[in-house]
């Protein structure tokens, strides 16, 4: 059924907020998979004797724990070539203890590298992405005593000025030094001219400018980055044949599991009766791929990836299709969360209520069939696995009716003050949009839902953090709704919205819409250094599940980065299709 044939009201007269979504780009190639159980037997087998191989790399000299000398920086950077090549999940043991006998030590001789720009960048990096709060002051030995500027003469250490340029992403409030250092090395590398690089060289660089390491998608990046250490004289053979066979290894585990979402997704059928929505499966996939693709992790992926196409339909019947009439209608049948109440839903709203209603069970049936702990479902159900901001109303989808009181009057209020907004044509202040939408948007929800799936790691004391509202689930929350804010404040203005920051801002400021859009990437620059002091040691619950926060707010930001990625799925295409169809040759 062609979308716009939906267009015709119910009653005379009735206007929809149509959003004309493209289609999906994949049609039925998803559909179907065969998994190779020998060729995939095979990849293990040879992945577990690479694996004990490559340990023996990882044992640091006796004589040379300190981190400071040859052996150290030769650990630093393999460790920094396991991480970047996407292996480093099968040596997590090792490369703790690595870095927690390699960081005291390097705090105390890093004069041992002087003035070698790229090894004292690696390991700043380094260290801070594993939580270990290296001073940025090692970077004054680079800087001019008489004026406190990066030294000219650096400009000169392409690799060095790279290494650094990459380290400046994980800097904290107040590291002026930092923030020179970005300046410096972006301006350095960006004057660059290519044909005096060597290509490799050349594109690592070009690379880094469009998508700095900290802040990409981890396996996204470890896709491109095998590409990048194949062509690299140095290169470690064996590394490099794991990582080329783990990353095929798990691309088929990928596939299946994504095989399965695309069947469930056709067999719902909704698009038959809700064409009007974005059909997007393969990529929330991706999205979930993102968060967490460890094979360990399926379930979360399973669970996190339902999750997001469920908000998607719900959003789109809010933002993009539904009336006011109906869509209230549809708050109090999911409020009674009783199949009873689908009688008095409008005929399109029947089969996504049912939807809704049946997907509780799905995930109570998945997790007891891998065995997982009961009690996640519950925490999944009490952060009401779907809450967001929808336009001018508001919608709760909790699939627990006991929710704490408190906790459900905070969401009702927040989208009653939406409601109220919208009815009256206010342009609310940034600080009351904020305030409103990082109490409803999907963040929480979502991190929740990938909570669920990482098994006994996922603590009751973990999930019990997550509804305290910590300050790295906020910030990653400022950063999807502000970057949301720019990149679909065009289309937004086509057709009628509650005010997007970017209004907010140019309002309340009276500035124009370039100059809010400016201060917007402040907002997000200054989210980002939050979450960077909020990785640091010691975190409240286990890093392995703060490190997805970490990684939605990369998603966020690379997915919104120049556009509004999910409803345009042009953007992802190179991607989904390097992660699930592309094997990498042997």
């Amino acid at each position: 059924m062609d979308h716009l044939s939906l267009e015709k009201p119910t009653m005379p007269g009735t206007l929809r907020p149509l959003g004309n979504f493209l289609p999906s780009l994949w049609g039925d190639r998803f559909s179907s998979f065969t998994l190779d159980t020998q060729l995939l037997e095979k990849y293990s087998k040879e992945v577990e004797v690479l694996k004990e191989e490559v340990k023996d790399l990882l044992v640091l000299d006796n004589d040379d724990v300190g981190g400071g000398g040859k052996s150290g920086a030769e650990k630093m950077v393999l460790i920094d070539a396991l991480e970047r090549l996407g292996v480093s999940y099968l040596f997590e043991k090792e490369i703790e203890e690595l870095l927690e006998s390699m960081f005291p030590k390097f705090e105390e001789n890093s004069h041992v590298f002087h003035d070698n720009l790229f090894m004292v960048s690696l390991h700043f990096r380094v260290f801070r992405q594993h939580g270990y709060d290296l001073s940025s002051e090692t970077f004054e030995r680079f800087t001019d005593s008489t004026n406190g500027e990066f030294k000219e003469t650096i400009s000169n250490d392409v690799m060095g000025m790279l290494s650094l340029y990459e380290a400046t992403f994980l800097k904290t409030h107040g590291e002026d030094i930092l923030d020179k250092a970005f300046c410096f090395t972006k301006a350095g590398l960006e004057s660059l001219k290519p044909q005096y690089l060597s290509s490799n060289l050349a594109e690592q660089v070009t690379h880094a400018l469009y998508q700095p390491l900290q802040r990409g998608i981890p396996r996204v990046e470890a896709r491109h980055y095998i590409s990048v250490y194949e062509k690299d004289a140095s290169r470690n053979q064996k590394l490099l044949r794991l990582a080329k066979i783990d990353f095929n290894r798990v691309q088929m585990l990928h596939k299946e599991e994504l095989c399965h979402i695309f069947r469930w997704w056709k067999e719902w059928d909704l698009r038959s009766h809700i064409p009007y929505v974005r059909d997007r499966a393969v990529e929330c996939f991706f999205y979930s791929t993102a968060v967490c693709f460890e094979p360990q992790y399926s379930l979360a992926r399973l669970v996190l990836t339902k999750t997001m196409i469920m908000i998607s339909v719900l959003d789109d019947t809010y933002d993009a299709y539904g009336t006011y009439e109906e869509l209230k209608c549809f708050t109090n049948a999911v409020q009674r969360w009783d199949m009873n109440a689908i009688d008095q839903l409008p005929k399109y709203m029947k089969p996504i209520y049912k939807a809704l209603l049946n997907v509780r069970d799905e995930f109570y049936q998945e997790i007891m069939a891998k065995k997982e702990i009961n009690y996640s479902v519950q925490y999944l159900e009490e952060a009401f696995i779907l809450t967001q901001v929808i336009d001018t109303f508001f919608l709760i989808f909790c699939f627990d009716l006991h929710v704490h009181s408190n906790q459900y009057k905070e969401v009702v209020r927040c989208y009653d003050v939406e409601t109220e907004w919208s009815k009256k044509g206010y342009v609310q202040t940034m600080e009351e949009h904020l305030a409103n939408a990082l109490v409803t948007v999907t963040s929480p929800l979502l991190t929740t839902a990938a909570f669920v799936g990482m098994g006994e790691i996922a603590t009751p004391e973990a999930f019990q953090w997550l509804q305290s509202k910590p300050r790295i689930l906020m910030a990653c929350s400022t950063i999807f709704r502000v970057i949301n804010d720019i990149q679909s404040c065009k289309t937004e203005d086509e057709r009628s919205h509650v005010a997007t920051g970017v209004e907010c801002y140019m309002k309340q400021h009276g500035v124009s819409r370039l100059e809010a859009i400016s201060e917007l990437w402040k907002i997000i620059e200054n989210a980002w250094i939050d979450i960077n002091e909020e990785m640091m040691r010691p975190t409240m619950i286990s890093r392995d599940l703060v490190i997805r926060i970490l990684n939605f707010a990369c998603l966020y930001g690379v997915v919104y980065k120049y556009n509004d990625g999910y409803t345009q799925p042009e953007c992802a295409k190179d991607s989904i299709i390097a992660l699930y169809e592309d094997s990498i040759p042997i």
